[in-house]
């Protein structure tokens, strides 16, 4: 689907479920280095907002934002409380346009802003998910362009050097995805899905 057609393929969708309860997981967002990596990422800011416009027409529908750590924190940028990142933090140092890993972090920090602005205006139950870089086995035995999987196929054939990186299972995120989806205890949350610490490269 288009996430900048102004939500018609998602109101579409959602007309179909008839008024029943519904969510929607918004997880499209383009990560890795692209031509135009501003106008990239505000695209990434205006389809998350199309998105909750959309929900927005529709009360029984609920939604599960796909965030990142990005949003978090930007690279370098301390915990508030000095010690770890909570679901206080928030990315306030990312720069659009200075590069294209700048653009992706800020319109990552950007998009959940206002998602939870426009939720909050409009009453949509939103939560949102906050995953560290995310790997893991892809899905079925198809050719994949994930930026992720294209980076750990350079460290494997010595492409490129091996990173050190706060990370998490593809496995893990989509359980987060699925338990937000359907336990209405946690609405109007963030979580942050990680490991603690950064893998080390060695």
């Amino acid at each position: 689907y288009d996430m900048l057609d102004g939500g018609s393929s998602l109101s579409a969708a959602l007309e179909c479920a008839n008024g029943s309860e519904c969510c929607v997981y918004h997880t499209a967002s383009v990560f890795g280095p692209t031509e135009n990596h501003a106008e990239t990422a505000l695209d990434n800011v205006k389809g998350t907002e199309s998105v909750v416009n959309t929900i927005a027409k529709f009360p029984s529908c609920k939604l599960v934002l796909t965030s990142s750590m990005a949003a978090v924190r930007a690279s370098g940028q301390e915990p508030k409380n000095g010690k770890f990142y909570t679901s206080e933090d928030w990315n306030t140092i990312s720069k659009l346009g200075e590069n294209w890993g700048q653009s992706y972090q800020w319109s990552k920090a950007e998009s959940e802003r206002r998602a939870w602005d426009l939720a909050k205006q409009q009453g949509v139950r939103m939560i949102s998910i906050c995953p560290s870089f995310v790997f893991g086995p892809p899905s079925g035995d198809k050719m994949t362009s994930s930026f992720s999987i294209t980076l750990v196929s350079q460290w494997v054939q010595g492409k490129s050097p091996v990173q050190s990186r706060l990370c998490v299972d593809v496995r893990d995120v989509a359980a987060a995805h699925v338990i937000a989806g359907h336990q209405s205890a946690v609405h109007g949350n963030r979580y942050i899905v990680s490991s603690e610490r950064r893998i080390p490269s060695e």
